[in-house]
């Protein structure tokens, strides 16, 4: 078929080439390409009878929520996207908000938001078996997307703690299709382990990605380490797609035998730590490991592969498609070395946001956007995150940035975590504090710690409290929850 700019042509292509070819794995359940489809063309066929033009999907992984989505879109209606896990009142808050014309969820949480969308809105699982097994129903569809149409409003952190929904054309992942298939190199071979939730941006698109391309995806109903290894070895998998926490619980757990199939591990949300980099390359030893920055509103911004030796502090060169710009208050862009606001320029940026914000995000001048993230690059074009506007600490006089110390901590051998903030001080306006995570065996020493730190940085910038614990809570970007690491050290005396 011709590829009309919209993201589900490529789907549509394999499933006239290869209509038997498993498209999707979930636990003991696969389904071919003709599957999908036929499932998809009967939940479109159901929302362009209703004219519906935003459809919440609210759903825990299984093989309905890409066929909901699949049927969504080729509907010409726009996905939002929303996390079963959220708190009911979130959610509430949120589609009371959006106002979409369905919300596809289990009985429990439609039975949580019925006082703000009526009975004939609410779908649940069961209702949506039923039209899915109907398949193509024959009849035209009476809204047909183009590239520019909408087709996802996503949901991203804002500074409140509240959401903020952003909005995406079809255009900006097919685009992103494009360039990804250059940087990570999936293609109709493909078999992809995407074990996160699809809730989440990484999990969805990497799935998304691997059936456009003709490729077969592998999703599990919740994160299962032992099965994600079953799962790689029984369906020979070329790629496994995680966030840092996940991958490093499939690194605790003890393997027969290492990974022949996997020839690359993508990940994103966190930076891996050299030690957990390290423990990757042994249990995967023919995966180049690929860490990406991104965000969820500029999509890809850079890459950093193994097999290209990148600084191990940087967070890689700009993706392909990409342009980067560090700029300072002014506007005005930066030499190399000194840090300031990362802007980007791509195809792949989002329309923008919907709905109410909290003023923090993404902003924009011209064709160039940013989320505020500090960085600078080197004389050959890496880039090193400083942290986030409003996140730099202010020592003695000093500005110095989280991430950097972070980086540095876990530059060390003995250290598998870190997260590092600034701490009210009478004297110094702010005093650096760490808490740190020991990797699996070792002990840490404060002391050793420190004077790791003097020999990386400069004095000013290296931590004066300390806290050694056994992890973090994370998002489910892999991101450390930052909320409360300050009580760690509200014991401490000042220093």
């Amino acid at each position: 078929m011709t590829d009309n700019g919209v993201l589900h042509s490529g789907f549509l292509r394999a499933a006239a080439l290869h209509p038997d070819k498993t498209a999707l794995v979930c636990g003991e359940v696969a389904v071919s390409f003709a599957d999908v489809e036929r499932r998809a063309n009967g939940i479109a066929a159901a929302l362009d009878a209703r004219l519906a033009r935003r459809v919440a999907i609210c759903l825990p992984n299984g093989p309905h929520v890409i066929d909901t989505f699949f049927g969504t879109v080729m509907a010409g209606a726009c996905v939002m996207l929303c996390d079963p896990a959220w708190p009911s009142a979130l959610l509430k808050s949120l589609i009371a908000e959006h106002a979409p014309n369905i919300v596809i969820a289990e009985n429990e949480i439609l039975d949580s938001v019925a006082d703000v969308i009526e009975e004939d809105v609410r779908w649940s699982p069961e209702q949506v078996e039923t039209l899915a097994a109907k398949g193509d129903t024959g009849a035209a569809l009476r809204s047909v997307p183009c590239p520019d149409s909408p087709f996802l409003i996503g949901f991203t952190s804002g500074s409140s703690g509240r959401p903020k929904a952003f909005i995406r054309s079809h255009a900006t992942w097919v685009e992103s299709f494009a360039m990804s298939a250059q940087e990570l190199g999936t293609d109709a071979n493909s078999v992809v382990v995407a074990p996160g939730p699809l809730s989440h941006g990484l999990s969805l698109y990497a799935v998304i990605e691997t059936l456009c391309a003709g490729g077969m995806a592998v999703i599990q109903p919740h994160f299962d380490a032992p099965l994600v290894y079953a799962a790689v070895a029984v369906r020979e998998a070329t790629t496994l797609v995680v966030v840092p926490a996940m991958l490093d619980v499939l690194l605790e757990l003890a393997a027969p035998e290492t990974c022949a199939s996997v020839s690359g591990i993508v990940t994103a949300g966190a930076k891996l730590s050299p030690a957990l980099r390290q423990q990757a390359h042994a249990r995967f030893p023919n995966a180049d490991i690929i860490e990406y920055y991104g965000a969820s509103e500029l999509s890809f911004v850079t890459v950093a592969k193994g097999r290209e030796n990148p600084p191990p502090a940087s967070v890689g060169r700009a993706f392909a498609g990409v342009e980067l710009d560090v700029r300072d208050e002014t506007g005005s862009s930066l030499p190399p070395n000194t840090t300031g606001t990362v802007w980007v320029r791509s195809a792949m940026v989002c329309t923008g946001y919907v709905g109410e914000t909290d003023g923090s995000g993404m902003r924009t001048a011209g064709d160039w956007a940013t989320v505020g993230d500090l960085g600078h690059t080197d004389a050959n074009g890496f880039l090193y995150l400083d942290g986030r506007e409003g996140s730099a600490i202010t020592s003695a006089g000093y500005t110095v940035y989280p991430s950097a110390i972070e980086a540095a901590l876990l530059s060390s051998p003995d250290v598998a975590d870190a997260v590092v903030i600034g701490l009210p001080h009478a004297r110094w306006g702010e005093v650096i504090a760490a808490a740190v995570v020991p990797v699996a065996g070792r002990t840490l020493h404060t002391e050793t710690l420190s004077a790791h730190c003097h020999a990386v940085l400069e004095p000013y910038a290296c931590p004066r409290r300390w806290a050694v614990v056994d992890g973090f809570a994370r998002t489910q970007s892999g991101k450390p929850v930052r909320d409360g690491i300050a009580d760690l050290f509200a014991n401490d005396s000042d220093v």
